[in-house]
């Protein structure tokens, strides 16, 4: 009877190893779904990515505090923004993309626009997916979000198990996820793991590493404030009225710093 027990015992346990954490699931719901807010520090700066009714945004806050956008037409940096302006850096609005240089100026290309080698290089639009998309860690959960763009070498992610795992002094209780990288001929190359890591239930930090020659080399860390199903009341603030000029494509607008205007946003929030 103990002997019957004990394999009952020892087979629970493993199945709590080989089992997501009871939140996995919900994150992905919440990440597929056309509503959703997510808050997290990548290195001290605080990044903020949502999705509302069709609207992907984005904004960064150096330091949690501070914000410095630079470009062509404010080259000097706009570095007291400071938070409470909650409008967004970065929007997407069916097959348009904008960029707020300033709470009531944004620039604006249409997606068909996006490969044209003539858009003003000093924009980044170039790099506007990217600005919109969730980091490689936390897109663990909705690898195939249309702003998440991976090479094709990349495979999708796959969980391995579930461990305990001290950072920084701390215990979480982490799921790692293993993304295989390919060669041409379909050899693999290298592997790169996701350690999805959980405090009180809820995703706590996000780490991801190269593993090679049985050792772990880290890519990033995350630390993760915030998943939630809806964006908080006024985090990010439209009036409809902000005033939208043309990206630059290299004529002499670019040049004189005139960008043509094309009207009002109508968009808010």
């Amino acid at each position: 009877m103990r002997l019957i027990l004990l394999i009952v015992a020892v087979m629970m346990i493993a199945a709590q190893c080989s089992a997501e954490q009871p939140m996995a699931q919900e994150y992905r719901k919440i990440l597929a779904s056309d509503n959703f807010y997510v808050e997290y520090d990548d290195k001290n700066v605080k990044r903020i990515v949502a999705q509302d009714k069709g609207r992907r945004m984005a904004r960064t806050n150096l330091g949690g505090t501070y914000r410095a956008i630079v470009s062509v037409l404010n080259p000097i940096g706009n570095f007291f923004a400071i938070e409470h302006e909650k409008y967004p850096e970065f929007m997407n609005v069916g097959d348009k993309f904008y960029k707020f240089l300033e709470s009531d100026f944004a620039l604006m290309a249409r997606e068909d626009q996006l490969d044209d080698e003539n858009l003003n290089p000093v924009e980044g639009w170039r790099s506007i997916y990217e600005s919109l998309a969730l980091p490689n860690e936390l897109a663990v959960f909705n690898w195939h979000d249309r702003f998440h763009k991976v090479s094709a070498a990349m495979s999708e992610p796959v969980f391995v198990e579930s461990m305990k795992k001290n950072v920084g002094g701390k215990d979480y209780d982490c799921d790692r996820y293993e993304v295989k990288i390919t060669n041409a001929a379909g050899g693999e190359r290298a592997t790169i793991i996701f350690d999805l890591c959980y405090s009180g239930g809820e995703l706590a930090l996000a780490q991801s590493a190269l593993l090679a020659d049985g050792k772990e080399y880290e890519i990033n860390k995350l630390v993760v404030k915030k998943i939630l199903a809806n964006i908080p009341s006024g985090e990010f603030k439209l009036s409809g009225k902000e005033k939208v000029h043309a990206a630059g494509i290299g004529d002499m607008n670019d040049l004189l710093e005139n960008p043509p205007f094309i009207g009002e946003l109508g968009v808010r929030s």
